[in-house]
């Protein structure tokens, strides 16, 4: 059952894909055209704070699966009853901090630079209050959501989630239709998040029988967990400013329109991280399990190679099918000539993605092994010197400059310092794992070269599909093409890697089904709207 769950997880993870890029084809576009460039990019530039009040989790999320797969592993059942109640106490109290902290920076208009207006700035603050709001309610929620990824609950998760990445926007299009705003959409985001809550707590104490034990609040556990999440920490704050940076130059030097023009870029790459994520999410458990056990370093070595060769092929056909059509789809999506410089921005992001998203598990066996300070350390590097060479970049070029000082910082400290580390301290077989990377290389010749002749022959593509495609039409074969199969190099792979022609012809007829069925619902909503 429990690789049932496993597997049930990761596919539904591509479902969610799947139905997160159709919502955002469809809702993006709609937002834009009703906020308009200035309010959209104000609403955009206010998410970036409400990452970094996320921060005051202090990375205890990961201290929590840790600490309670080794209590479960000893089997310890009062140990988890006390760790449960510890972390429900400690994250009210971060909670009601982030509410503090964000509540009074909403008064502070010095944050959002000096290129906005004033009905601009006024319109942050009502935003960062009722986003405030929101954050904070998350901090004690995020302990229940904790509690089903740590049993496996792959399921419920999944499809919680789904339900809420459905029915939020099935609601706000209407509301924007009808005239609503960005205030609306804060607060329809809100209601979502408490009944979610509601959801996952119910859940977690009537399904899992989730037990409690709050008395004798284990300071010296606390201080133990803080020391490990310490790094952890730091990890998290470079991740959340690495990306998050750019939009706030892009506010400070360059005002609300830039960073319209930039979140487009953006947004695709969270949707390709996202995407080159979903399968080592779900191995978190199995990591902690693994090396909670003791098992031999090979195990963690298969499972690391494994996981990052099926990340290799998938992420490498999005790439590929992104460089064949991405130009004609960013102006397309976003509405405008002035968007197409969002293909090459995302193209730095994705490419510099590509390489660290492979090795995510690889993240996770470091936690596992409390040797992740190496990488904190490195991430820190990487933040000041992806704002170093941003700065200037982003003063000159705008959104590509800014992409091209992350790009640069992150191949450099994600890619070639990690894998040293890897290698010599926490004993990967990082040449192994390449060796095995490369061996895919030859199955992905044809398709980059017909990728790149696509890509570099679209200047005149437009005219040229103009008489034979509306743009509602235009958007739904744009979308069956970044999702179908992408080729029989491709397949032979995925062939390769599954060990067995069934599973293959599987995953190219689900490939397919779902590039259908996606493409046939962008069309649909597309011709109510």
């Amino acid at each position: 059952m429990q690789v049932n769950q496993i597997r049930a997880g990761a596919a539904l993870s591509y479902v969610s894909m799947a139905l997160s890029t159709i919502i955002s084809l469809v809702y993006t576009p709609i937002m834009l055209r009703q906020l308009g460039d200035s309010e959209f990019g104000v609403y955009q530039a206010v998410l970036p704070i409400i990452s970094y009040l996320n921060l005051l989790s202090f990375g205890l999320g990961s201290a929590y699966v840790r600490y309670y797969s080794r209590f479960r592993a000893a089997g310890d059942k009062q140990g988890c009853a006390k760790l449960n109640g510890m972390f429900l106490l400690t994250y009210l109290l971060l909670g009601a901090a982030v509410l503090a902290i964000g509540l009074g920076l909403s008064y502070c208009d010095v944050i959002f630079g000096k290129k906005l207006t004033a009905d601009e700035i006024a319109l942050a603050q009502r935003l960062l209050r009722i986003l405030t709001v929101n954050a904070a309610l998350t901090f004690p929620i995020s302990v229940f959501e904790s509690h089903v990824t740590i049993n496996e609950q792959y399921l419920f998760q999944k499809i919680v989630a789904m339900g809420k990445q459905v029915l939020n926007p099935l609601i706000m299009i209407p509301l924007l239709l009808m005239g609503y705003r960005s205030v609306t959409m804060t607060i329809v985001s809100l209601l979502f998040t408490i009944l979610s809550g509601i959801i996952n707590i119910t859940y977690c104490l009537t399904k899992l029988k989730m037990p409690f034990a709050f008395h004798r609040y284990d300071f010296a556990l606390l201080r133990e967990m803080l020391g490990f999440t310490l790094y952890v920490f730091i990890g998290i704050v470079v991740d959340n400013v690495n990306w998050s940076i750019d939009r706030m130059l892009l506010t400070w030097f360059h005002g609300s329109a830039a960073v319209t023009v930039y979140v487009i870029a953006s947004q695709l790459n969270n949707y390709f991280l996202l995407f080159g994520n979903a399968i080592s999410n779900v191995m978190t458990p199995r990591v902690h399990r693994l090396v909670a056990e003791g098992a031999p370093m090979r195990a963690l070595d298969a499972l690391f190679t494994k996981v990052g060769r099926l990340q290799f092929i998938l992420l490498g056909c999005v790439f590929l099918g992104f460089v064949a059509i991405g130009q004609s789809f960013v102006v397309l999506w976003g509405g405008g000539e002035q968007f197409r410089v969002d293909y090459w921005t995302a193209l730095l992001l994705f490419f510099s993605c590509l390489w660290t998203n492979i090795q995510t598990v690889g993240i996770e066996i470091q936690r596992a092994k409390n040797m992740h300070k190496y990488r904190s350390l490195v991430y820190l590097g990487v933040l000041v010197g992806n704002i170093a060479i941003s700065i200037p970049l982003c003063i000159k070029w705008q959104g590509l400059g800014a992409a091209i000082g992350t790009a640069v910082a992150t191949l450099v400290g994600n890619v070639f310092l990690m894998n040293r580390y890897y290698y010599r301290h926490i004993g990967l077989n990082i040449p192994g794992f390449w060796r095995h990377i490369s061996h895919l290389l030859p199955a992905m010749v044809l398709p980059t070269t017909v990728a790149v002749l696509l890509g570099t022959s679209t200047a005149n593509l437009g005219a040229a599909l103009g008489a034979l495609f509306t743009p509602l039409s235009a958007l739904s074969f744009l979308v069956f093409t970044l999702l179908y199969t992408p080729c029989i190099a491709a397949v032979a792979t995925i062939r390769r890697e599954l060990g067995s022609f069934w599973r293959m012809l599987g995953v190219v007829l689900l490939q397919c089904s779902v590039a259908w069925l996606v493409g046939m619902l962008v069309y649909q909503v597309g011709g109510l709207l």
